[in-house]
């Protein structure tokens, strides 16, 4: 029999009981004593034994090759190499012999796969009371209002000194931004890591943020100083209020994710829906239609899509056209009284409309002196029946347990009460993250609009604009400005000038705004 032919298996858990360096020395120093030739070299660094071991850890790799291309795995001891009789079950069936510093064992022979057994066992055995012994810490930390260890919730940092958390001012202003955006403002979650990502804002760990990482940190009571048991053990960096609020905005299960061709209008102040088709009513699409000049030139337009809206005979009806393709005529089937409109000049003309309603509107100078009082009392009184709808069920508990009532009279109570619970959550979902008018105008100058990004403006649209309908460029209407023979460029410019108010008023002319304020711009 030739030179038997081994594999070292080298593994350093997270508790770094014994590095890799003195593992392998220790490894070799016995395999070279036996006579084996040392074939391959795994190692597991950072990996636990006690859990499943996926397909990309040594462990895996060396199983595959085993009775191929060594007979024997060398490790210093059972504990480096397993830690579950299933590990050993699986070692047995492929018939390893298991050599460790302290030891043999000879996985094909019962004798030698009864002491692996029991060594496995051991070693679990050391794990699940290991593990359980660190829970039990963990928990009373927690109940005495400490952090209780790993890595910190985000918005925190652990003081190396005193060993607890602290805000890191950092995080704690993207958290307030975020809260502020949504509860203030009326935006998504998806429109707030889509900006944070465009100008570079990374997650802890350095990716790009998602809706999905977001929302569970804005959910983590520990920004209100709290304990995984409740108790406040820190400095909060959110109140109760607003935390509670957010819990409410982020699990109404109304709220989804709409994946369509017009998902993207969110980035335009007249997308979203705001912006209508005059005719059918559908909501015009935000997408990007090529200007012609130049590869890659484009401009933001608003459409009345059939691809999106489909067919509407009654108010696009299909007509028969010809067309050149190609240098020749086809016909083509098309439909008609279709709405398309620049966005950005609509955007003008309309915040024109809108403002000039409301500097004239005592409504609107009141309003701007202070925060919606109206919707944030009517708030706060649905959010203390809340409390007391809660009590009251309790309370039903309680007395159906103590024999006070019948279960009878229990379940009528507790279906009229949750019948009442359903209504001033949805009152409270309605008014939760409506936009508020201070929040978006800074200082009250609507002039400024052009300077608040898009999703700013679209918010206030949606305050004082009921809906935008825009209908068809009026057939005869003028289009193009053109060009004249022997003309000169003072005569071009006036000539020019003429022909752009008079589209500016043809389609001024195309657009309508019902304004919530009462008044039709």
């Amino acid at each position: 029999m030739g030179t038997r032919r081994a594999a070292l298996y080298l593994r350093q858990s997270l508790d770094r009981a014994e590095g890799i360096g003195s593992q392998r020395d220790r490894c070799t120093a016995l395999a070279n004593a036996r006579g084996w030739q040392i074939v391959e070299t795994f190692e597991d660094n950072e990996t636990k034994a006690s859990k499943a071991r996926g397909s990309n850890t040594a462990w895996s790799r060396m199983l595959s090759r085993i009775g191929k291309d060594f007979e024997v795995i060398v490790a210093v001891d059972v504990d480096r190499l397993l830690r579950s009789i299933k590990d050993l079950s699986t070692l047995a069936d492929l018939g390893a012999q298991i050599v460790t510093v302290d030891g043999e064992i000879d996985l094909t022979t019962a004798d030698g796969e009864f002491r692996g057994t029991m060594l496995a066992g051991i070693a679990r055995f050391e794990t699940r009371r290991a593990s359980e012994r660190q829970q039990r810490h963990k928990a009373a930390k927690a109940a005495r209002g400490e952090w209780h260890g790993g890595t910190p919730p985000y918005g925190y940092e652990r003081d190396p000194e005193t060993k607890s958390l602290v805000p890191n001012e950092k995080e704690v202003a993207l958290i307030k931004e975020a809260s502020t955006r949504l509860l203030d403002r009326g935006q998504s979650l998806h429109s707030i890591v889509v900006e944070w990502n465009d100008r570079g804002e990374r997650t802890r760990k350095g990716h790009h943020w998602r809706q999905t990482g977001l929302r569970p940190i804005l959910l983590n009571r520990s920004m209100l100083g709290e304990t995984v048991a409740g108790v406040r053990g820190w400095d909060p960096i959110i109140d109760q209020q607003t935390f509670d609020r957010l819990s409410t905005l982020l699990t109404d299960p109304t709220r989804k994710i709409v994946h369509s061709p017009g998902a993207n209008g969110g980035k335009r102040s007249l997308g979203g829906g705001l912006a209508r088709c005059g005719l059918c009513g559908k909501p015009l699409i935000t997408h990007s239609k090529a200007t012609g000049k130049g590869k890659g030139s484009s401009t933001a337009t608003l459409a009345c899509l059939a691809r999106v809206h489909g067919p509407d005979p009654e108010n696009h009806p299909r007509v028969e056209r010809v067309r050149t393709r190609d240098g020749r005529r086809v016909s083509v089937w098309e439909d008609t009284n279709r709405v398309s409109i620049a966005h950005d000049p609509t955007e003008e003309i309309v915040f024109e409309k809108v403002i000039a309603l409301l500097n004239d509107t005592e409504r609107w100078k009141a309003r701007m002196q202070e925060k919606s009082p109206k919707d944030e009392n009517t708030l706060k009184a649905l959010e203390d029946r809340q409390r007391e709808l809660n009590a009251e069920l309790d309370g039903v508990g309680r007395s159906v347990m103590i024999g006070a009532w019948d279960e009878r009279k229990g379940r009528t109570e507790v279906e009229r009460i949750k019948t009442e619970m359903e209504d001033v959550n949805r009152r409270i979902g309605d008014l939760i993250g409506k936009p508020q008018l201070n929040a978006i105008v800074q200082g009250g100058k609507l002039e400024n609009w052009r300077e608040w990004p898009p999703l700013d403006r679209r918010s206030f649209l949606k305050l004082v604009v009921d809906r935008i309908e825009v209908f068809p460029y009026p057939d005869g209407a003028p289009r193009n400005a053109g060009w004249k023979l022997n003309e000169t460029p003072e005569q071009a410019a006036e000539r020019k000038a003429l022909h752009h108010a008079r589209i500016k008023a043809t389609v001024e002319s195309r657009i309508k705004v019902w304004s919530t304020w009462g008044a039709l711009i």
